[in-house]
């Protein structure tokens, strides 16, 4: 094809676009039912553009399938083609940087690879798998009936025997009876290899083209693979991982590199030989380089009995040099010139046999990561920050996995559990606005999913994810009809047991409704916040209590409010209304007798429980009231002689006192104006909604709109009715 001048090409891709737009907001199906001679021209163009459109499939990938235009799966052609479309400007994208870095590599000498483009189908595989936890030879255990116990049958490089190292701890306040990490005194006590302390000279790593992984899936050939390894002063460790058909996971794939080889090997095939990799794993002058262990520790142990001494974590080492970013995609782009790719981090690495894709993505994890670990090395030393990193990756490689039911009270970095939190269904509430009087129910569905996702070794939100669960708590239908009809994504185990889930909704808001019904009746006590118990007191009995306030409000008898520190003494009159109960007595004109004081104290004592739940009603006094040093000492103290009892109207203010005194009313709160100032009479006020200052609401309710004043606007015109479409609304097929 010659070659044309840009600004004519773009200008022909222009017209094409739009004479593209413009046929689109055509109704295309109405003319061609129409009119046969335009459905012919429109089907031999159609047909031409399926050949254009294979040719450019075909040049990037000739062994994809050819496509055919059908009409009711057009939708699903041009979706495929534009996958298609994103590969193709994808390798154009990765040819413009190739391109790029060639001109810069006659300076910097380092040109950037990408992991392999693969186009097809043979990427992410859609198809259910045979669960591999079925051919295990030790059934998967999921009842947590006892804490997790170390899978070692042995020990090499031990400084502790294993008798002594599998003990079982007992039983402290927190933290339950468990096994201890079998290698935490060798991994504190073991030194590193001279070889990490040393600013050594990078070892560039074996060419990603001319090598190929080797594949280890018998005993044999593991065999032969941990003789290699034993020669080795250092390898790289990556481990890929499966928890979605599995309530506590699978490891599936390890990935091991030395200076020479790659290894990929199956830890579902070869589950219960791997713990001979100890003899090297725990070997503290093989150096084992992981980028970000911190999850890498805990399955080795939990699936293989595998232990780390002698850990180098390349995340601490990023963190501590103060890289911007610590992913390994990251360090592989800016320490080995490769870019990786994030599309098959979450496959499903249980399928067999592994695709090319996979293949290649699995082996970049560990293929440069020596290298990377030379790099890291030297800057660390450089930097005199060595110390650190190697003190936080002998912390990553102590942390111990244990199971739920057996986890520390109290969160700690250096063990694991499945579930870390003692109410773990409260997360789910606060994610999805969930109120608190539905939490036994969300609390029944989270257990119900909880004994299915065990028995049947799945992870939980197989069994029901979250959103359907919380849909479940939404609509609460008590019915199989409601709970199968309920969202589109109810799954198969939901299905199977929807009566089960119907019925345990039911009960569950059967008693939400009655424990709503206890809450909200009346009881006879409440209790605050703090658990100080408060009697309940009706407005009869605080009308009660209060005219015997008012009665002996004129016999002197004091009611003094102190504070002594953080404490409050209150000393209040007897509960009954006869004076005689209260220990005081009057003769014949009247005049009382003299009053123990410890007599009234003991009635106080008795009236405080009842007035505990008058805390809120505030009993101020003008000045604060001082007690006699008499009254202290518990001596007698005469009273002077009551006047006339006061009327109820005049009771309520009164307070009782030692000596006759004049009271005032209750006083406002301070920082308040005490002065008393003139009613306002609002009628003559202007009126604020007035838009002329004087005028008053019934000149303003009786204006009228007047067209020829300036000092307002006339009522708006109705809106103009928008012209209805012209030509054909609807669109005819034969």
């Amino acid at each position: 094809m010659p070659s044309e001048n840009p600004d004519v090409l773009f200008s022909k891709i222009v017209k094409v676009v739009r004479a593209a737009s413009s046929l689109a907001s055509q109704d295309v199906d109405f003319y061609k039912n129409l009119e046969r001679e335009f459905s012919n021209v429109l089907k031999s163009k159609s047909d031409k553009l399926t050949d254009m459109v294979n040719e450019i499939i075909l040049s990037i990938d000739e062994h994809h399938e050819s496509f055919e235009l059908k009409e009711d799966e057009i939708s699903g052609l041009w979706k495929d083609f534009g996958n298609i479309m994103d590969n193709l400007l994808e390798m154009s994208d990765h040819s413009l940087d190739k391109l790029n870095h060639t001109a810069n590599s006659k300076v910097s000498g380092a040109e950037l690879q990408y992991l392999g483009d693969f186009s097809g189908k043979d990427s992410l595989s859609t198809k259910r798998l045979e669960k591999p936890q079925l051919k295990f030879k030790k059934s998967i255990d999921n009842s947590e009936s006892h804490p997790f116990i170390p899978l070692l049958k042995e020990k090499p490089n031990a400084l502790k025997p294993l008798s002594e190292s599998l003990r079982l701890a007992e039983a402290e306040e927190n933290n339950p009876s468990h096994y201890l990490h079998p290698y935490a005194y060798e991994i504190d006590h073991q030194e590193y290899s001279s070889d990490v302390l040393q600013i050594k000279k990078e070892i560039p790593s074996k060419s990603w083209d001319d090598s190929e992984p080797i594949w280890i899936d018998t005993k044999t050939k593991l065999g032969l693979m941990l003789e290699d390894l034993k020669n080795a002063s250092e390898i790289a460790v990556d481990l890929e991982h499966h928890d979605y058909r599995s309530y506590y996971g699978i490891v599936c794939l390890m990935q091991v590199s030395t200076r020479e080889r790659d290894y990929l090997v199956d830890t579902i095939e070869l589950r219960d030989a791997l713990h001979i990799l100890n003899e090297v794993f725990t070997d503290p002058l093989i150096v084992k380089v992981f980028h970000g262990a911190f999850m890498d520790i805990i399955w080795l142990q939990r699936d293989l009995g595998l232990y780390v001494v002698g850990l180098f974590d390349t995340y601490h080492a990023s963190k501590a040099i103060g890289l911007p970013r610590h992913s390994l995609a990251y360090l592989l782009e800016n320490f080995a010139n490769f870019k990786t790719s994030k599309k098959y981090q979450l496959a499903d690495w249980r399928a067999r046999p592994l695709s090319k894709p996979m293949t290649a993505y699995a082996r970049a994890d560990t293929h440069f990561l020596l290298n990377i670990y030379d790099q890291l090395r030297n800057k660390l030393i450089e930097s005199n920050k060595l110390a650190g990193v190697l003190y936080e990756s002998r912390n990553v490689a102590k942390r111990r996995f244990e199971y739920s039911k057996h986890r520390p009270r109290t969160p700690s970095s250096e063990v694991y559990s499945p579930i870390e939190k003692e109410n773990p269904w409260r997360v789910l509430m606060y994610q999805y606005n969930i109120t608190s009087e539905k939490e036994e129910l969300v609390k029944d569905l989270y257990l119900w999913r909880d004994f299915i996702a065990r028995r049947d070794d799945e992870s939980p939100r197989f069994v029901m994810p979250n959103q359907l669960l919380a849909a479940l708590v939404a609509y609460a239908p008590i019915d199989v009809i409601g709970v199968v009809s309920l969202t589109n994504g109810v799954t198969e185990h939901v299905r199977q047991n929807a009566k089960v889930l119907a019925n345990l909704i039911e009960n569950a808001l059967g008693n939400i409704k009655d424990t709503n019904k206890k809450t909200t009746s009346i009881t006879s006590s409440e209790s605050k916040p703090d658990g100080i118990s408060l009697e309940v007191i009706t407005i009869s009995q605080i009308r009660d209590i209060m005219e015997r306030f008012s009665l002996l409000s004129n016999s002197g008898v004091i009611n003094n409010r102190t504070k002594t520190g953080d404490s409050t003494s209150s000393i209040l009159l007897g509960k009954t209304l006869p004076f005689e109960e209260c220990g005081i007595s009057y003769g014949k004109k009247g005049t009382p007798n003299k009053v123990k004081v410890e007599d009234i104290k003991a009635r106080a004592q008795k009236f405080n429980s009842a007035l505990a739940g008058l805390e809120n009603i505030m009993f101020e006094l003008e000045k604060p009231v001082t007690v006699p040093a008499s009254v202290e000492k518990g001596e007698a103290v005469e009273i002077e002689s009551a006047p006339e009892l006061p009327s109820k109207a005049e009771s309520f203010d009164d307070i009782i006192v030692l000596k006759k005194k004049k009271m005032h009313k209750k006083q406002p709160a301070k920082g308040k104006d005490m002065t008393v100032k003139e009613a306002v009479d609002y009628s003559k006020m202007p009126s604020v909604l007035s838009s002329k200052p004087g005028q008053n609401r019934k000149q303003q309710r009786k204006r009228r709109f007047d067209p020829s004043s300036n000092d307002s606007e006339g009522p708006r015109a109705a809106k103009k009715k928008r012209p209805a479409p012209r030509g054909k609304n609807m669109s005819f097929k034969r």
